[in-house]
């Protein structure tokens, strides 16, 4: 749970010290295994009081604040009790795994490779070790990372989760998308597997059968993988597509014969089943064959005309912008809206939040009409009434994508493995842009780059305005 059993070091004069810190730590453990984890937290702290250096409740209590997200706490007990036992094998990997959550790479890089020295068959250390790099931008060392670990244990699902998505960054699809079939085993994976009595699709005929295609993980991998909809439907099958409720005014756009359910409704019959993104594997999707056709999305034509009143036609540019998305699975994505302020120096510009929900402060004047918005086809159809996107990776990003309008995307160092290196354009969307952080730099660089590229967009609209 929180690391290997280590003995406790007696550091009191008390000879009923140890017995007491025992009694102690046991019931923490029986409060943490009822989920009181504070509750725990107090009796380990009481246990390390009469006993200092009981390393199992030191390590305890590490967990403890990690999972209530008082991370530096946590940190301080594991650097307290790494002075007493640097050959803590436990601590070290347990240090690295706080470091790792709040994006400190370097740090828990090298706490997982001490746990490593000490312990080479901790291989869910090396795994995290390799997430490491591949935040680092070391994509070779994470990938070597992942196969020392697959040579010794063949099975290890998030040894291949991770290698998949390193080959996907890589442009291996054919490989990587065998990997990617591995997220079903990965622990704690974002979607549930789903099991059917009816027999799963891998490929083969389909014609004249009914065929569930499931929906999974976050509204992005659906905007973007929906693409492959109408191409099950062309080898002549019935398809019902199930997905996230927010999504499905905008699906029944998608394709002909193609019901949509949403998630938690009951399902028509069906003879076959197959998950979203197992569809790239079964149609043998490499970089040059993305059915990259946009726009294969567009919003239903009653969200059309109620959005021509609320976003007017005009003279000026009208840019929508998106800064913020949830801290899972890419907590360093989101950009402080505070750095956003050169963008307000550029005239011609009428800007549009698709911040939906955004309550603080913005650095300059925006129109903000996202509390009309219900669900993906409104926000579709205010989309549609731009001219350009700038956006985070974030479901903005795929849904402004398919639309097919024109998308300025800014990414962090260390992308997500669908935007690949290297490159400032998408072979998934065709209409997208792609600004990069450097390795070195923050977000200012990259919206510096912005702003330059956006007086030009400017000065070509009055320019052609003036024409």
């Amino acid at each position: 749970m929180f690391g290997a059993h280590e003995t406790m070091t007696r550091t009191t004069d008390n000879p009923f010290g140890p017995k007491i810190a025992s009694e102690l730590y046991s019931v923490g453990i029986i409060l943490l295994q009822l989920g009181e984890t504070r509750k725990a937290a107090f009796q380990f702290r009481k246990a390390l009081l009469v006993a200092p250096n009981y390393c199992d409740a030191a390590l305890a209590l590490g967990y403890c604040l990690h999972e209530l997200r008082e991370f530096e706490e946590a940190l301080a007990v594991y650097d307290r009790l790494l002075s007493a036992s640097p050959v803590s094998t436990a601590a070290w990997n347990n240090r690295g795994t706080t470091l790792l959550e709040i994006c400190c790479y370097a740090e828990a890089a090298a706490s997982f490779s001490h746990a490593l020295e000490l312990n080479p068959r901790l291989y869910d250390a090396r795994v995290a070790l390799a997430t490491c790099y591949q935040a680092l931008g070391l994509v070779e060392e994470s990938l070597s990372a992942c196969n020392s670990v697959l040579a010794e244990v063949p099975e290890h699902a998030e040894a291949h989760w991770n290698k998949s998505l390193l080959l996907l960054l890589k442009g291996d699809y054919p490989q990587g998308w065998r990997e990617y079939e591995w997220r079903w085993k990965k622990r704690n994976f974002t979607s549930p597997l789903k099991k059917f009595t009816q027999p799963s699709w891998h490929g083969d005929s389909v014609a004249g059968k009914t065929i569930l295609i499931h929906a999974e993980q976050g509204f992005g991998d659906t905007l973007q993988f929906c693409r492959y909809l109408p191409l099950v439907a062309n080898l002549g099958a019935g398809v019902i597509f199930e997905c996230h409720p927010p999504l499905v005014r905008l699906m029944e756009c998608l394709a002909e014969n193609t019901d949509v359910v949403a998630m938690g409704q009951q399902l028509p019959l069906f003879d076959m089943h197959v998950p979203l993104l197992s569809l790239p594997k079964i149609f043998g999707t490499v970089v040059e064959t993305i059915p990259a056709s946009v726009p294969y999305l567009a919003p239903p034509l009653d969200c059309l005309l109620s959005w021509r009143g609320l976003v007017p036609d005009e003279s000026r540019h009208k840019v929508g912008l998106c800064w913020a998305g949830k801290s899972y699975p890419d907590p360093r994505r989101s950009c402080p809206v505070e750095q956003l302020s050169p963008l307000a120096g550029i005239d011609n510009i009428s800007w549009y939040s698709l911040q939906v929900g955004w309550e603080d402060a913005l650095p300059f004047v925006m129109n903000d009409i996202t509390g009309n918005i219900r669900d993906f086809a409104d926000t579709a159809a205010l989309i549609s009434r731009l001219d350009l996107v700038i956006t985070i990776d974030t479901a903005v990003a795929h849904l402004a994508g398919a639309l097919g309008k024109p998308t300025w995307l800014l990414l962090p160092s260390a992308p997500d493995w669908r935007w690949m290196r290297e490159r400032n354009d998408s072979p998934w969307y065709p209409s997208m842009r792609l600004f990069r952080q450097s390795v070195t730099a923050g977000w200012e660089e990259c919206i510096a780059e912005v702003v330059s590229a956006l007086r030009q967009e400017s000065s070509s609209l009055q320019g052609c305005q003036a024409l």
